[in-house]
C-alpha cells in the first residue's frame, strides 16, 4: 500500500530544530546567571525556589492554549509562541523584588510552555511523516544550546558582564528562531495536512487515557530532575563547594553537554533499542550520578556526577514525546503532546519548591540526594509503565498504514 508521497517532504522542517536550539540558549543562560538574579532581588534559597514556581504555573495555560490552537492552525503557533517567549525573556531584568521576579517568571513560563508544545508537535509531525527518528536529535540541540550558553555566561560573568547583556542575547536568539519559523509556517502546515481520500486523523483514536497519563507522570519526574539540576548546580558548586563563578557556570554547562551527548547517542541507539530500554537505563545512570554529586566535596568529582546524571536523564523526554507523538494522529498530536507537557511541567512547579525547601532545611547536597531518589523512581516506573497495550499497538499500526509505510 502506497501513501501520499508529498507528506514525506516537509518544507522548512529544520526551523523547529532551530527553535529547540534557541530555547536551550535561553535556559542555559538563565541557569548560569541565576546567582546574579538571586542577589538582584535579595532572595534566600527558599524564597528563590518559591518565586521560580511561577515559571511552571505560567507554563500550564501557555501549553494548554498552544495545544488547542495547534489542532486548528498547526505550524502557525510556532512563530507566535516563540516571539512571545523572546519578549518575556527580558522580563526578569526589570525585577527589583521577589514579587516582581515571580510576576515576570509567569510570562517566561507561559512563553516557554507554548513554544515547547509547538516545537515538539512540529518535530513529531516531521518524524512520523518521514518515518525517521528526530526527537532525540531535536532535544540534543536544546542541550547543545544550553551548553554553549551556560559556558559562555559563566565566562562572561567572570569578566563582569551582567544579566542584562546575557538575557538580551538569549532573547535575540529566540527572535531569530521566531522569524525563521514564520517564513515556513504556511508550507509546514500545508505539508502536514492529509490529502483528500486518505483516512483522516480524526477517525483514528488517540492514545489511551491510561497510557497518556502514565507517560505524563514519567515526564513530570524527568522534567523535575532536569530543571532542578540546571537551576541549582551552579549554586551548589559556588556556595557548598566554594568554586569560582566560571566553575559554577560549568555545572549547568557540563550537565547540558552531557545531555547533548546522551540524546545524540539516543538518536543512534534508538534504532537498536526501544524507548523503554533507553529511558530505564538512562534514569538509573542519572540516579548514580546525582548520588556522587551530592556526597562529594570535590568540584571536579561533582561535575563528573552531574555529567553522568545529564547523559542518563537525557533519554527521558525524547523517549516520552516520541511515544506520545507516534500514538496520536496528526490532528490529535498537538493535544496529546500538550497534555503530556502540561502534566510533565508540574515537575517545574514542584521542583523549585522541593529543592528550595530541602536546601533550606538540610542543605543543597541533601536536595540533590532527593533528586537521585526520584531518578531511581523514574527508572523503575519507566520499566513498568512504558509498555504498549494492545489498543495502543493497534493505533500505531493504523498510523503506519495511513502514511503508506506498512
Amino acid at each position: 500500500m502506497t501513501g501520499p508521497q508529498p507528506a514525506t517532504r516537509v518544507p522548512g522542517a529544520l526551523w523547529p530544530l532551530a527553535c529547540f536550539t534557541a530555547m536551550g540558549i535561553f535556559w542555559g543562560a538563565w541557569a548560569a546567571v541565576l546567582p546574579d538574579i538571586k542577589v538582584q532581588v535579595g532572595a534566600s534559597d527558599g524564597e528563590l525556589g518559591a518565586a521560580m514556581i511561577a515559571t511552571g504555573l505560567g507554563a500550564l495555560p501557555g501549553m494548554a492554549l498552544s495545544g488547542r490552537l495547534w489542532r486548528h492552525v498547526g505550524w502557525w503557533v510556532l512563530p507566535a509562541a516563540t516571539a512571545f517567549f523572546a519578549m518575556a525573556a527580558l522580563g526578569p531584568l526589570m525585577a527589583d523584588s521577589l514579587a516582581v521576579l515571580a510576576l515576570t517568571l509567569l510570562f517566561v513560563g507561559a512563553g516557554s510552555g507554548a513554544m515547547d508544545v509547538a516545537m515538539n508537535s512540529a518535530v513529531s509531525d516531521v518524524e512520523v511523516l518521514r518515518d525517521r527518528r528526530l526527537m532525540y536529535g531535536a532535544h540534543a540541540l536544546f542541550s547543545l544550546g544550553a551548553l554553549v550558553a551556560s559556558l559562555s555566561t559563566g565566562f562572561a560573568r567572570e569578566a563582569g558582564v551582567g544579566p542584562a547583556t546575557v538575557l538580551s542575547v538569549a532573547a535575540l536568539a529566540l527572535a531569530g528562531a521566531a522569524l525563521g519559523s514564520l517564513r515556513v509556517a504556511g508550507a509546514g502546515r500545508a505539508a502536514t495536512r492529509e490529502p483528500e481520500g486518505t483516512v483522516t486523523a480524526g477517525s483514528a483514536p488517540g492514545p489511551s487515557l491510561r497510557t497518556l497519563a502514565s507517560l505524563a507522570v514519567l515526564c513530570a519526574l524527568a522534567f523535575l530532575i532536569e530543571d532542578a539540576v540546571q537551576n541549582w548546580s551552579a549554586l551548589h558548586l559556588e556556595r557548598d563547594l566554594l568554586s569560582p563563578p566560571e566553575v559554577g557556570g560549568a555545572g549547568p554547562a557540563v550537565f547540558a553537554g552531557a545531555m547533548f551527548i546522551g540524546r545524540s547517542a539516543g538518536q543512534w541507539l534508538g534504532a537498536r533499542y526501544t524507548d523503554r530500554v533507553l529511558l530505564t537505563s538512562g534514569a538509573l545512570g542519572a540516579a548514580a550520578g546525582l548520588v556522587v554529586a551530592a556526597l562529594t566535596s570535590s568540584p571536579p568529582v561533582a561535575l563528573a556526577g552531574f555529567a553522568v546524571a545529564g547523559a542518563g536523564v537525557a533519554m527521558a523526554a525524547p523517549a516520552l514525546f516520541a511515544r506520545a507523538g507516534r500514538l496520536a494522529g496528526p490532528q490529535h498530536r498537538g493535544t496529546a503532546i500538550a497534555t503530556l507537557t502540561s502534566v510533565g511541567y508540574m515537575g517545574f512547579v514542584v521542583g523549585p519548591a522541593l529543592v528550595g525547601l530541602v536546601a533550606q532545611l538540610a542543605g543543597l547536597p541533601a536536595a540533590i540526594g532527593v533528586l537521585a531518589g526520584l531518578a531511581l523512581v523514574l527508572s523503575i516506573g519507566g520499566a513498568w509503565l512504558m509498555r504498549a497495550s494492545r489498543r495502543d499497538a493497534f493505533v500505531m499500526g493504523e498510523e503506519l498504514l495511513k502514511t503508506g509505510r506498512a
